[in-house]
């Protein structure tokens, strides 16, 4: 297993509070880093910062995957869209998470040698390397940040599983801690913590990724794995707010490539069903008012971000002014003040997009 797998993920909507009937939004087109042709946003601040990865893939498909070189940026409404680089020596980051402090965190790789390290990026101190567990063959990620900075990700182990690991700072400098996997699960990637230190991820029984259970971590209750909808093989837990509400997917009899879900803060899970006609959807993205946000596959095939709101899934698509030229396909992260992260097509393009009530 590798970073693709963070990378590929499908999302969709769910549970939740409402916003006011009639909601629409306004699109703000990311943009792209100069001589680039294409991006992703992957997460908004509470002060509508935004980051992600820019690269010139032409599909979605292989979007700041490692076939070619990309950059995080750091996107922000007075200053724009910022390249924030790489590690030294490498050629490829990606920036997963920024919290309200605007540090941002992700992984940085060479696509010749594959070594990868997590880093967290500062306004006043840039990229950082976080380095690995001890014996690792050189692969690590920094999937998310508390407000505090406490981060959570994966590193490879000697013995060659993948480990969930948490850095946290001792000093000036951050000292990783590994958590181990969940049993029976060797290759274990966290994908979100909270600040009660909840941990989220998808934890591989097997190299092959084909069996999969979602999981929660915390102090409290140690791992737990969070099990499907019945009758269903896999799961996986994408995001955890401070209430202990987790989104994700599950698989069924009547969606094999999973139907997103949510798991209330005792663990229950609930299904959310698709867009009319829908195929497949995941849950992604989920605030401490309980929006969320994620994407659902269409009739046709295609992708479209959604919200739930009170009243039922909603095509986000609906919600932006007609004939904008957009169609949004994926919504990544929804913050406090209700604003949207994701990408969509511009143009032709696949370009990343804030959308703002």
């Amino acid at each position: 297993m590798n970073v693709t797998n963070r990378l590929v993920t499908f999302c969709l909507v769910v549970f939740v509070t409402c916003f006011a009937a009639g909601q629409t939004y306004t699109v703000t087109d990311i943009g792209v880093l100069p001589g680039d042709s294409s991006s992703l946003a992957y997460y908004v601040n509470s002060s509508g910062q935004v980051t992600g990865c820019s690269d010139n893939s032409t599909s979605q498909s292989t979007l700041c995957q490692g076939g070619l070189p990309s950059d995080t940026y750091l996107w922000t409404s007075s200053a724009g869209i910022q390249n924030l680089g790489t590690l030294a020596g490498d050629n490829s980051s990606v920036g997963f998470d920024i919290n309200d402090a605007g540090e941002i965190v992700g992984f940085s790789t060479d696509t010749v040698t594959n070594v990868t390290h997590g880093f967290r990026w500062t306004l006043g101190g840039g990229m950082t390397d976080l380095g690995t567990l001890t014996g690792s063959s050189g692969y690590s990620v920094a999937d998310a940040i508390t407000s505090k900075g406490v981060i959570a990700g994966e590193s490879s182990t000697s013995s060659g599983d993948v480990d969930a690991v948490v850095w946290t700072l001792r000093g000036d400098t951050y000292q990783i801690n590994d958590e181990g996997h969940l049993p029976g699960a060797p290759y274990t990637y966290p994908y979100d913590i909270n600040e009660k230190l909840q941990i989220v991820g998808v934890a591989y029984s097997n190299a092959a990724g084909t069996t999969y259970r979602g999981f929660l971590l915390s102090k409290a209750t140690g791992w737990k794995n969070l099990g499907t909808l019945a009758g269903g093989q896999n799961s996986f837990a994408d995001w955890i707010n401070d209430s202990g509400v987790i989104v994700g997917m599950s698989t069924t009899a009547q969606f094999p490539n999973g139907v997103a879900v949510y798991w209330d803060a005792s663990a229950k899970i609930h299904s959310l069903g698709t867009l009319p006609g829908g195929t497949q959807s995941y849950a992604g993205g989920v605030n401490d008012l309980g929006q969320i946000v994620g994407e659902s596959i269409v009739p046709g095939g295609i992708l479209h971000a959604c919200i739930w709101q009170k009243g039922g899934l909603q095509d986000l698509n609906n919600l932006i002014p007609p004939n904008s030229g957009w169609v949004l396909n994926h919504a990544s992260a929804i913050n406090q003040a209700g604003q949207i992260s994701g990408f969509g097509t511009i143009n032709g393009a696949t370009h990343g997009f804030l959308l703002t009530p």
